[in-house]
């Protein structure tokens, strides 16, 4: 017998069941599972006397395309909803594509859950309703490391406090916090006792929301404007941290009325702060944060990337969820804004990198089975966008700057991030996105 990957047997498992369910029409519906271990399992509903018969064939069937990934559980539900469980199965399952009425197909997972989940709707409106109900709530993410996604979401935060707006951030790079101590509360590096990582541990009782946010003092507010920033830490980077990082569940709840500690902290701030931003650093990768924020919680993603495989290879799981996946479910696009990072400081250089890029986003945008566009659509972007010239698959270009890379404390860099052209650029393409709500 050959051996099968996991990935080879399950497709070969849904194929040969959606055969046979059209084989045998007494089969109300089925679901195939596999569970955390990779074991395949199968539930079917209908009268016992019509499945019994059926049931030995069924299993050597899928015997024999699952291989040693079948259990050899092939379990009868009866013709109601059957055990709970079962009914469970039936219920967290996605509909399969060629026969959504009578089949359903369910994974279980470890963790990372999120990434698996219904996709959200934003938290709340933020703009295009005739009253805003709570302010943009901004994703910042690259699914590799050291593209100055902090940086961008520091500048963005300086010039919208210049402009004497109140601006919250969020440090949800849990495994490598960052943008806490980049704005922290003083020149010293204070910053607030607890962060985020404590909310999500105390998310049933948390305490006062001043507990876990420190204002960003040290910079300076240009003019007589009166707009300040105020920073939620990962938490306090102590020996303390690993234990609490360890015991921080961002899972989905399987309850339809389940707690959500992501939401609950988006809605106090909203309540007792009322920022006029809220920003979120989150961790790269497909890690279990962005798996919750890139879920479509967020009015806007702010997607960094290189002309690098290695950079598109990731950008390409993010692009479909919140693209082509969410299109597929009559639903909006996640709304995005794309940043070519690093860009070399040569100018010949610079120019074949840009073009590279360009060309590789619009490929990837455009790929209407994988992509971001939809077809054709008067509600959505489609792609009779891709001429427009602030399309989501259009890039904002960051140069590589020295100054940027070697610095102390984000004070001395200040202006620079505040009043760069590229920086006042991506801020722009970014507010743009709700210039209703900036308007008013």
């Amino acid at each position: 017998m050959n051996y099968k990957h996991m990935d080879e047997a399950w497709p070969e498992a849904t194929r040969v069941l959606r055969a046979w369910l059209r084989q045998h029409e007494v089969v109300a519906r089925a679901v195939l599972a596999v569970d955390v271990f990779g074991r395949i399992r199968v539930v079917l509903w209908g009268a016992a006397q019509d499945l019994e018969p059926l049931r030995t064939d069924l299993a050597q069937k899928m015997s024999d395309v699952a291989t040693g990934w079948w259990s050899g559980d092939l379990w009868l539900a009866g013709t109601g909803d059957g055990d709970p469980v079962h009914a469970l199965a039936w219920n967290e399952g996605a509909p399969d594509s060629e026969l959504p009425e009578r089949m359903r197909l369910l994974e279980r997972h470890r963790n990372r859950g999120a990434w698996f989940t219904d996709l959200q709707e934003p938290v709340w409106q933020s703009h295009g309703a005739d009253e805003a109900e709570g302010p943009p709530v901004i994703v910042f993410y690259s699914f590799k490391g050291g593209l100055g996604r902090s940086t961008v979401l520091a500048s963005f935060a300086i010039q919208r406090a210049r402009l004497g707006e109140r601006v919250a951030v969020l440090d949800f790079d849990l495994d490598a916090p960052g943008v806490g101590l980049l704005l922290a509360a003083d020149a010293e590096g204070r910053t607030a006792q607890w962060g985020t990582v404590d909310y999500l541990l105390e998310r049933d009782t948390p305490g006062p929301l001043s507990d876990y946010y420190h204002p960003c003092r040290r910079l300076e507010v240009v003019g007589d404007k009166n707009g300040e920033i105020l920073v939620f830490p990962a938490g306090r980077l102590d020996a303390a941290y690993p234990g609490k990082l360890a015991r921080v569940d961002l899972e989905p709840s399987r309850n339809a009325e389940g707690f959500d500690p992501v939401v609950s902290l988006l809605r106090s701030i909203h309540d007792e702060l009322d920022p006029a931003w809220i920003l979120l650093d989150v961790r790269t990768g497909l890690s279990e944060p962005a798996g919750a924020l890139l879920s479509g919680l967020a009015h806007l993603h702010v997607l960094f990337g290189t002309p690098s495989e290695q950079s598109w290879q990731g950008l390409r799981v993010v692009i479909e969820r919140l693209g082509a996946r969410r299109v597929a479910q009559d639903l909006p696009q996640g709304d995005c804004v794309l940043v070519q990072a690093m860009v070399p400081a040569d100018t010949e250089t610079a120019k074949g990198a840009r073009v590279s890029f360009e060309t590789h986003a619009r490929d990837e945008f455009s790929d209407t089975e994988h992509g971001y566009y939809a077809v054709e659509s008067d509600e959505l972007w489609d792609l009779r966008d891709l001429e427009t010239e602030d399309a989501p698959h259009v890039p904002v270009p960051l140069s590589y700057d020295l100054r940027l890379a070697h610095f102390r404390d984000v004070a001395d860099v200040a202006n620079l991030l505040a009043e760069s052209p590229e920086y006042l650029q991506l801020a722009e393409r970014m507010a743009a996105r709700f210039k209703d709500v900036t308007d008013e």
